[in-house]
């Protein structure tokens, strides 16, 4: 069988397999990382504590880190502040268990840019890999984009392929001219890549929360043929995702519209501080209110207003 991602697409031929860290303490869920991030393509490395951890990423500078939060002597916290403090950017997403909620919003607060709740469940595992192996791609494409331009609009269709989702979001932030520091650029890509994605699978495909879970739990590509059936049903079919962007001196703005029925957007738009958001219905969400300045739905909440500032966002 050929690894799903051994050649992520938009790579140049030839380029070098993604490669991901893997920094836990506990040896079984260590071999069940390597194990599972192996079989999808990926090259790996590992330490089993903070320090080590630490000068293994200064060494090799994976593309993904996926870190433990509680680890004896140098923490995952700590070694997350130290990467972030030597502007090393890769993405990093770091495991909690039950109980250290707080930990975990401190994580994303210092700019991880997922996570994953134990114990690790082989389905999440996987669903995670693929998408940030994708932006990964996506981020390795070269850009003829000129860094001198001072504003621009641009609108941007996708139809209802995933596959699509994180070049998309690559090309619009590069197109915001957000590229001139790549911890921004960073954010900007992965808060895109779920804000699109709930708008293809949530939105236009009408695709639940527990759906989805039960899909990503079931064998084989279960999620991908409930994704190739919705989008075959002729009221579904011809639906699309539309973004427009505004991309000025002070900010870049993206406007995500879909063609579904809207939800309860309140429910999950709560802040930093609302660790609840991070269930399952809310991920996205939650994942992009943290890399943006500001995230505004719509009253029916099929449409999505996302901004970053290109410094600091103005005080309140």
């Amino acid at each position: 069988m050929i690894p799903l991602i051994s050649q992520p697409e938009g790579a140049p031929v030839g380029a070098p397999p993604i490669t991901v860290a893997v920094i836990e303490d506990d040896e079984a869920t260590r071999t069940l990382m390597v194990n599972t991030a192996t079989a999808e393509g990926f090259a790996t490395i590992t330490a089993a504590d903070g320090l080590s951890g630490l000068q293994l990423i200064r060494d090799e500078e994976p593309d993904i880190v996926l870190l433990d939060i509680l680890m004896p002597g140098m923490s995952g916290l700590d070694l997350l502040r130290r990467l972030r403090e030597d502007q090393l950017d890769p993405i990093v997403i770091v495991n909690t268990a039950y109980g250290t909620e707080d930990h975990a919003i401190e994580a994303l607060r210092l700019r991880a840019n997922d996570y994953l709740k134990k114990p690790i469940r082989h389905g999440d595992l996987v669903g995670i890999l693929r998408k940030y192996g994708e932006v990964v791609g996506a981020r390795r494409a070269p850009s003829l984009l000129p860094d001198f331009v001072e504003s621009k609009h641009c609108v941007a269709e996708i139809d209802n392929d995933l596959r699509k989702i994180a070049t998309v979001a690559e090309y619009l932030t590069a197109e915001g001219e957000m590229r001139r520091s790549r911890d921004i650029a960073l954010g900007c890509t992965l808060g895109l890549v779920e804000l699109i994605t709930n708008a293809v699978e949530h939105g236009n495909l009408g695709i639940t929360g527990i759906e989805k879970l039960r899909c990503l739990a079931g064998p084989g590509d279960s999620f991908g043929k409930l994704v190739r059936e919705r989008s075959s049903e002729p009221h579904r079919a011809s639906r699309r995702v539309r973004i427009r962007l505004v991309s000025t001196r002070e900010y870049s703005e993206w406007l995500i519209t879909d063609e579904g029925d809207g939800f309860d957007w309140e429910l999950y738009v709560g802040g930093m501080d609302q660790f609840g958001a991070m269930d399952l219905h809310g991920r996205g969400i939650f994942l992009a209110c943290s890399q943006f300045d500001e995230v505004e739905y719509n009253a029916k909440g099929n449409e999505v207003r996302a901004r970053k500032y290109k410094q600091r966002a103005p005080a309140p």
